[in-house]
């Protein structure tokens, strides 16, 4: 019979790959920070949710999303699955990036 077991990487991560988790998680905070500022546009002021209902959707699922991706990357991190767990932490950066190139078109 076998064992259903989690291996775990023979080697520590490399330090650059430390740097890139941390840089990533600096940027994913620094989305967060951002989404938090540019809600009084988004809410029309500080008087509450009077924005169009597809922006503050908008809103909430970028805001869920730039939180969520690194919290869930930790237990890919821990099981081994660095590579997922970096693109996971890089996700709300690119996904930024692409929408501010596809926009621009």
């Amino acid at each position: 019979m076998t064992e259903n077991t989690v291996s775990t990487p023979t080697q520590p991560a490399s330090w650059a790959l430390k740097a890139a988790v941390i840089l990533g998680l600096i940027a994913d905070a620094g989305l967060v920070v951002l989404l938090l500022v540019v809600s009084g546009f988004v809410f029309n002021g500080p008087a509450g949710p009077d924005g169009a209902g597809a922006a503050i959707a908008g809103w909430g699922m970028t805001l869920a999303v730039c939180i969520l991706s690194p919290l869930l990357a930790w237990p890919m991190w821990r099981r081994g699955r660095r590579d997922l767990a970096l693109a996971m932490i890089w996700l709300p950066v690119l996904a930024l990036l692409i929408g501010i190139l596809i926009g621009s078109l």
